[in-house]
């Protein structure tokens, strides 16, 4: 934000004793947290309580006692008007509102935006308390829908030790980072924010001595002293690289470290006396006493640098230049783990009782290394495993320069991660044979997991382009037409061809886990994927260089395509060229599933069960070939784009479609929810990976089917009545998208530079349809306005007209389907949440803003539906309120909507102001800016973008 400031002749004093931005008095700023204190009963509502009476005082400081107060009425009126709707209370908030000026404004937006982020820290803290007290108080020692919850519910179903391991063995998870444009944060802000959740955590502390404990508030009243200062609007539009970046900060704060921990708990699970209380010195047999019985399961994958459809700024150079900067991070990784390792693993072991291979080893370091060896020798004469491990930091350290470019040594460097892997194999082996089991199934086991995991290049980087894309520069190669040839807006011929190059010149240098999945967009014929291998056999011809080994992945998105995916595979898996082709990588095929599209063009409902018959039809055509399927699923954050808890999500998905083995991307906002944490990133790889275990189980399948074999024609029904009704909003309706751009801030949003990639695909310079707008945006403009229509519209409609067809006993009859099948019961507390989080109250201020022709009847229908959807919804649930089944989350919903409703109401007032003024009013960069920050902080409050 601007830089806000005590006015001239504010008298600056203490902070505001009267109830702060949380209801509290400033003495709560300096109330210790330890035991004894509120915080041991409440820890929650104590931090909440403690971070908003920070926030008071730096308010007070940085803009004034007055400014202060104003926040607070403004608060408390906000909150008055949830508890008694009256016109007299909007009429003195009309008043407080119309009177503020534009810094007045600007200040306001921004405390209610940051009390936001540092609540939404305070509840990931809460979130963190709460499995830990969880855990602690479980039977067994086993957290629900843990790893060893899973293993747990597996041997309740009979499964043996050996069945136990043969599904773990074919075991692969896989989280695809993505760059989708849908964290409105920037890199800089969640960066201060984390700061400030590491100072909140040393409060959890009961050892904290008085002084410590104030030197931490202090510290945290100069992080939010910093935030209240900082611009929290991206002055230019990330880059492709900068996005790079973002995603690297993830894996360096928990992905790296999580991942042998999520390995170990596992393996622990599978131990005969999991669960149970940790015993005394004898527990042979335990994980770290053993040798791991899981392998490296999950499999990394990231879009960011790699999807470049709809993005001309992903090029050829962008993707290498990414590669070297994944490789940079976890060789940097390694190298640290292996120089600490070094440090600790300091067994003396005489010279004639050092395991050959270790001589053996050494001495090649020796020869190739001269200076390192005369200084490990030097440090640790006697110390093999010492001298050994940082021989390896070396070895790393110039891989690592090699690898991205820099100046290096042309000896002493790995080949491949496997060069180190095996000599890590080595060390394990010299180690157990000098009794030191303990050491070589612990960290050094940590060590090769990791190694295994991430190799030299981190995550696999997948390349995704549009099939149009590839179709025309096919008809360009055949026609002769110059490099030069524009395909689509900003993509040459020569820019395709020149992806297909460097993959190969990538595959040659990391090995072909690097870059091999290649996902086509739209998806609708074989020949979308045939292209693409057509593409980079003539991408290399003529070169030395052989083309890229790829998989490629169809992408089923459209209503038509995912109606004829099983057809499409079918067909596809029939072509004897394409077959070879997979049969020389294991007859293996992975298809990708998009949510977002389908649920634009077809609505909540219909979407949802054309992506589960989809899957159904795509498992049937795999397992008639003989081919192992692996469904890739692209949900997004937004409930409305797939999204919802991903472990049940998982166990709703189509009988025989996970069998061990799925894929699913994690984007924008849900990345820094996921993995901002170690705590929570292991939990919520535990919960994806424990789902993909059970839903593995033959008896789940049968459950499954016993439900589809109820549900498939009444499912069809309610479907088809949705989507006719959704169209009919959306679709059918010419007049519908300039509704849209008026009822919600899509207009200002396509200017907010969440990401690299355009909000539309097409021209800059053309206005996007609800056909070309992409799926993020569609659904964050939805959200914004409080009515977040794509998570739920049509439902109503489905569950009257199943009503009047079937009667009471029609509901009923759903109810009970609800309790037997995950995935109706997923869809169906999906749809509820969407609900809650919509406010028709609010929502109303926006319709206001669209005063066309039949406007008023298009806000009816969607005011009609919600109530609609709200009262079949509760009669199918048996809930009398929105999320009675989830009080937590329903209190947390409530709490926040006074606070999103101020944020709300000030964006509704500048929208209006904005599209009142001239193109050329000299107001209007500083009203559309206000905007945008009002965008942030309702995203904040309601922890939802795209």
């Amino acid at each position: 934000m601007a830089r806000v400031t005590a006015p001239k002749g504010s008298t600056k004093g203490p902070a505001v004793v009267s109830p702060s931005l949380s209801a509290v008095s400033a003495a709560v700023a300096a109330e210790p947290l330890g035991i004894g204190s509120a915080g041991a009963r409440d820890p929650l509502a104590t931090e909440v309580r403690l971070l908003g009476a920070l926030l008071g005082q730096v308010i007070s400081e940085q803009a004034g006692p007055d400014l202060f107060a104003t926040v607070e009425r403004i608060r408390r009126r906000t909150i008055a008007l949830r508890r008694d709707d009256d016109a007299h209370g909007w009429a003195r908030l009309d008043e407080e509102l119309r009177a503020l000026d534009l810094d007045a404004v600007e200040a306001v937006i921004t405390a209610f935006a940051l009390y936001f982020g540092l609540v939404n820290l305070a509840e990931a803290r809460g979130r963190v308390r709460t499995l830990r007290r969880r855990e602690r108080a479980a039977r067994d020692g086993i957290l629900e829908d843990s790893v060893a919850d899973a293993i747990a519910g597996l041997r309740r179903l009979g499964r043996t030790d050996a069945e136990l391991d043969a599904l773990i063995g074919r075991l692969a998870v896989g989280p695809v980072l993505t760059a989708h444009p849908t964290e409105a944060r920037r890199r800089t802000t969640l960066v201060a924010l984390r700061r400030c959740a590491v100072l909140l955590a040393r409060l959890d502390d009961p050892r904290l001595t008085p002084s410590e404990d104030r030197e931490i508030r202090r510290r945290l009243r100069e992080e939010i002293t910093v935030l209240w200062r900082t611009s929290d609007l991206r002055i230019v539009s990330p880059t492709p690289l900068d996005e790079v970046r973002t995603a690297m900060a993830f894996f360096d704060a928990t992905l790296f470290t999580v991942v042998p921990r999520l390995y170990r708990a596992l393996d622990a699970a599978l131990d005969p006396s999991s669960g149970r209380a940790p015993g005394p010195a004898s527990d042979s047999g335990r994980t770290g006493t053993r040798p791991p019985r899981v392998g490296p399961f999950l499999q990394p994958g990231s879009w960011v640098g790699g999807d470049r459809d709809g993005n001309p700024g992903v090029t050829a150079e962008i993707t290498t230049r990414t590669l070297r900067i994944q490789a940079d991070h976890v060789l940097r990784g390694y190298e640290a783990v292996a120089t600490r390792l070094m440090q600790t693993i300091a067994v003396a072991v005489p010279g004639d009782r050092v395991a050959r291979t270790l001589v053996s080893r050494l001495a090649r370091d020796a020869e190739d290394l001269p200076e390192t060896d005369r200084q490990l020798r030097r440090r640790f004469p006697d110390e093999p495993y010492r001298q050994r491990f940082g021989f390896i930091a070396e070895r790393l350290r110039r891989t690592r320069a090699a690898l991205v470019g820099e100046p290096a040594p042309l000896t002493g460097r790995y080949e491949s991660a496997h060069d180190l892997d095996t000599e890590l194999a080595e060390i394990s082996d010299a180690l157990v044979a000098d009794g030191l089991e303990r050491i070589a199934w612990g960290e050094v086991a940590e060590l090769r997991w990791q190694v295994e995991t991430f190799g030299f290049h981190l995550a696999s980087l997948e390349v995704r382009q549009h099939s149009a894309v590839h179709a025309a520069a096919l008809a360009a190669v055949r026609a002769g037409a110059p490099s030069t040839t524009e395909l689509a807006p900003g993509v040459t011929l020569d820019e395709v061809l020149a992806t297909f190059r460097a993959i190969a010149a990538a595959q040659a240098r990391f090995g072909r886990e690097v870059c091999h999945r290649y996902v086509v967009s739209f998806t609708s014929t074989t020949t979308d994927v045939t292209d693409v291998l057509e593409l980079a056999r003539l991408a290399l011809e003529g070169d030395a260089a052989d083309p890229p080994i790829l998989d490629v992945v169809p992408l089923f998105e459209s209503s038509e395509a995912l109606d004829r995916a099983g057809t499409i595979l079918g067909a596809l898996l029939d072509d004897p060229a394409y077959r070879a082709g997979i049969a020389a990588r294991g007859d293996r095929q992975e298809v990708m599933l998009g949510y977002s599209d389908s649920n634009k063009e077809s609505g909540f409902l219909a979407a949802a069960w054309m992506l589960h018959q989809a899957q159904s039809a795509l498992v049937a055509a795999a397992r008639l070939r003989g081919v192992e399927l692996t469904l890739f699923h692209g949900r997004g954050g937004a409930l409305g784009r797939g999204g919802g808890p991903t472990n049940r999500a998982i166990l709703g998905q189509a009988p025989g479609s996970v069998d061990g083995r799925l894929r699913l991307t994690e984007q924008g906002e849900v990345i820094s929810a996921n993995y901002s944490d170690p705590t929570i990133a292991r939990r919520h790889l535990e919960q994806m990976t424990g789902a993909i275990l059970l839903a593995s189980a033959p008896e789940h399948d049968a459950r499954l089917e016993r439900a589809l074999a109820v549900a498939r024609p009444i499912m069809d029904e309610l479907a088809a009545t949705a989507r006719v009704a959704y169209r009919a909003l959306v679709h059918d309706d010419p007049a519908f998208a300039s509704f849209f751009r008026d009822i919600t801030p899509i207009r200002e949003l396509s200017d907010l530079r969440l990401g690299s990639r355009p909000a539309a695909r097409g021209r800059r310079d053309e206005a996007p349809t609800i056909d070309s707008l992409r799926a993020i945006p569609w659904t964050f403009a939805w959200s914004q306005s409080r009515i977040n229509l794509p998570g739920w519209y049509g439902l109503g409609h489905a569950l009257e007209a199943y009503r009047a067809a079937d009667g009471e006993a029609g509901l009923d009859a759903l109810a009970r389907l609800a309790r037997d099948w995950p995935f109706l019961s997923s869809l169906l507390d999906n749809a509820e949440m969407s609900l809650a989080k919509a406010d028709m109250g609010v929502a109303r201020l926006y319709a206001r803003l669209a005063t066309g022709p039949g406007d008023d009847r298009r806000w009816d229908a969607i005011e009609t539906e919600y109530r609609r959807t709200v009262s079949l919804l509760g009669r199918v649930t048996g809930r009398a309120r929105l999320l009675d089944g989830a009080p937590v989350l329903q209190r947390s919903v409530a709490l926040r909507n006074p606070y999103v409703d101020s944020l709300s109401e000030l964006q509704v007032r500048l929208l209006a102001r904005l599209r009142a003024l001239a193109p050329d009013d000299p107001e209007r960069q500083r009203v559309l800016r206000l905007v945008q920050l009002t965008v942030n902080g309702v995203a904040a409050g309601l922890q939802s973008t795209g």
